[in-house]
């Protein structure tokens, strides 16, 4: 991981890598220099387990090639990044308790299994029970992807016995456990285009298409989504009113939704006409529980 991450800044020749490594705080063996058997074996590591090649120029120095900016680059990215955190904190009581994370309750126990599944493709029994159902129930689905959103795992999956994918949050399975029955993702199946218009995951029925939605917002609140857009389509506009002004165009979801009225009045909604009149409608319903 140290060496993935140390060649992935800039190229580097040996004698610079095996400086680096002399002061680096995983070095567990304090060695001074790789041996070069070392070296070539963690090369060939590398590139089993993240397909990321490392190449070596005619100045000997070692790079990677521009080839990880792929689709599967921003994962080999995270992963790194946060392994690469790992590594540093592993030895250093003090570090630890000065970067804190967010917790994931509900990707310890199920994750794993549901990523072992996904990745030899047999399918699953799970016991689950979805917000508002009062009773839990049991059944077989073969999963197709997983996402994270707002600190919690969501497997995107097929059901065995109508056939639909669905969303299932990992939070919600009371059981789990494999099956022999195997099943084939099929090749046209591309989990980013197949939520590329949701926000969250929430994707919507065939008769409820994307839409242009436009606001205007506050300019302290622009900031914010300047810097972490809500959504791939985010676009800024010309202000309207004096005010910045942003367009999506996403499923007008629940979640969407929700994640708009946090701004509360610091947000207006512009279109479409049917989701400002949606909002002056809340608007109306806590101006009166609040007079009330």
């Amino acid at each position: 991981i140290w060496l993935v991450n140390t060649i992935a800044r800039k190229p580097i020749t040996r004698a610079e890598i095996d400086e680096m490594w002399a002061h680096s705080a995983v070095n567990d063996y304090k060695q001074d220099y790789i041996p070069e058997s070392n070296f070539h074996r963690w090369r060939r590591a590398i590139e089993l387990m993240f397909d990321i090649e490392i190449k070596c120029n005619s100045r000997g120095e070692y790079y990677i090639e521009e080839e990880d900016k792929s689709r599967n680059a921003d994962l080999h990215r995270r992963l790194l990044t946060l392994m690469g955190v790992n590594s540093l904190l592993k030895d250093s009581k003090e570090l630890r308790e000065k970067i804190l994370f967010e917790s994931v309750p509900s990707g310890d126990l199920y994750l794993a299994p549901i990523i072992e599944a996904l990745r030899d493709q047999y399918a699953i029994q799970m016991t689950y029970q979805g917000f508002g159902k009062p009773y839990p129930s049991t059944f077989i689905v073969e999963p197709y992807c997983v996402k994270m959103f707002k600190q919690r795992w969501y497997v995107l999956a097929r059901s065995t016995g109508d056939k639909k994918l669905r969303v299932y949050g990992l939070d919600r399975i009371h059981a789990m456990e494999p099956t022999a029955q195997k099943y084939k993702i099929p090749a046209s199946f591309d989990a980013e285009q197949f939520f590329r218009d949701a926000y969250g995951v929430t994707v919507l029925s065939d008769q409820q298409q994307p839409e242009q939605i436009v606001i205007s917002i506050d300019e302290k609140q622009a900031k914010y989504l300047r810097t972490l857009p809500l959504h791939p389509s985010q676009q800024e506009i010309e202000p309207i009113n004096g005010y910045p002004a942003f367009s999506f165009f996403v499923y007008p979801s629940d979640e969407f939704c929700q994640e708009l009225f946090k701004y509360g009045s610091d947000l207006e909604v512009h279109e479409p006409e049917s989701l400002r009149k949606y909002f002056a409608e809340d608007a109306l319903k806590v101006n009166e529980m609040y007079n009330h």
